[in-house]
């Protein structure tokens, strides 16, 4: 059975906390707190300023705050990030910006 995702759309704006098990895509903006036991998508555009926690997570917009992710982060190149990311992989495009410190988990392969 496959999973809805949830869509933030362009010009709205979140301010709280999200929770759910389905993955997320952020078009608009997020203030606060937001987990998925999915996949979490910050789409280009989109900004979130606050807590982030998923599986994974997919940056293409604007993030401000701590990341953590139980299996990968993935900066694409149109990404402005600003905080901590905690992951086992992480994967930085040519043009990402990030500012912040990495917190890698599971040990080296």
């Amino acid at each position: 059975m496959s999973e809805e995702t949830t869509l933030i759309g362009k010009g709205i704006r979140i301010e709280g906390e999200i929770t759910g098990k389905a993955p997320i895509e952020v078009w608009g903006e997020i203030e606060g707190t937001a987990g998925t036991e999915g996949e979490f998508s910050v789409r280009e555009g989109g900004k979130v300023k606050g807590e982030v926690a998923a599986r994974s997570v997919i940056i293409e917009g604007e993030v401000e705050g701590q990341v953590t992710a139980e299996q990968k982060i993935e900066l694409r190149a149109t990404c402005k990030v600003n905080g901590q990311l905690t992951t086992k992989n992480l994967a930085i495009a040519d043009g990402a910006f990030f500012e912040g410190q990495v917190k890698m988990t599971g040990g080296g392969q």
